[in-house]
């Protein structure tokens, strides 16, 4: 457990301590992170690419994260329903403006997919002559982690604001009960320990930090099944969410998870209006610390 916090929550508190008044800086910023993103999906490919039997691996993949991902969201949207119907949230929706092109972001999608691809094929090329350490994908992680602390440090809202949003906060719990569920449906289907179900349901769309620690504990196939779990609640999300705003606009918030906070977060604007925009980024805040805190304890429990 201390050896995920130590990986995880101090380059975020580090980070976090770093103010910058300039945008340009932020610019770099994000294309380091954007880098190390790309790092660790083609390291976790080139852990995957030196796995024997591949081909009997991929369907197995693509079949546990395909059902996790219908649990996890399921369990998502019934009780963000039931809490909707239970303490009702309106809005005059104001917005007229277009949606962000969902083809666009439905190429960013592949292309993150690809640079797995990319690796696992270069590993699988070369495995007969360079081993790939399981463990490269932690150094960008770590960066990465450390720039997303810069970047919520800088994001204008103080933290104040965050934690005095009174349907942020009920959502996020809302939110985190349901992962919980959908993690203990997860092990009964899957056939997994219970803490590896609730690890399973813990990412809540942040990839990046799920695919590494999960597969950094128990292996490529689980880091890669983790992968595609939580980046499928990006593809939920493009047609999910304007559906649910207009009724459930709580609903269509959760749904987007962590990703509320950045790419989920033009959709929400788009299609709620800027009135959505304070609920949204004090869910996605909290969700974004609860993430690696509930990753890093399940696997602890595990150790």
């Amino acid at each position: 457990m201390l050896y995920g916090l130590s990986i995880v929550f101090f380059p975020l508190f580090f980070g976090y301590l770093i103010k910058f008044n300039q945008a340009e800086k932020l610019v770099i910023i994000n294309r380091i992170l954007m880098t190390c993103l790309y790092f660790i999906l083609f390291f976790m490919g080139c852990s995957l690419g030196q796995l024997d039997n591949l081909t009997t691996i991929l369907p197995q993949i693509g079949y546990t994260a395909f059902m996790m991902s219908v649990i996890v969201q399921g369990c998502n949207i019934t009780c963000l329903l039931l809490f909707e119907f239970l303490m009702p949230y309106r809005l005059e929706i104001q917005s007229n403006e277009p949606l962000p092109s969902r083809l666009k972001l439905l190429f960013e999608s592949s292309l993150l997919c690809s640079m797995v691809l990319l690796g696992g094929i270069v590993s699988f090329l070369l495995k007969d002559f360079i081993t790939f350490s399981s463990h490269l994908s932690v150094y960008p992680l770590v960066i990465m982690i450390f720039c997303v602390g810069i970047q919520l440090r800088n994001s204008g809202i103080p933290l104040a604001e965050v934690f005095m949003n009174k349907r942020g906060i009920q959502l996020s719990i809302v939110m985190l009960i349901s992962a919980m569920i959908s993690g203990v449906i997860i092990a009964t289907f899957c056939n997994f320990s219970l803490i590896k179900g609730l690890t399973f349901a813990s990412g809540l769309g942040w990839y990046s930090l799920s695919s590494t620690l999960i597969g950094d504990t128990w292996g490529a196939i689980a880091g890669s099944t983790a992968f595609f779990n939580d980046l499928s609640r990006e593809l939920y999300c493009l047609f999910t969410i304007p559906f649910f705003m207009s009724r459930f606009p709580s609903t269509a918030v959760g749904l987007g998870a962590a990703t509320s906070l950045d790419v989920s977060l033009p959709i929400i604007q788009k299609s709620g209006g800027t009135q959505v925009v304070p609920l949204a980024i004090s869910f996605g805040f909290i969700i974004n610390i609860a993430v690696p805190l509930l990753l890093s304890f399940f696997i602890g429990l595990s150790q």
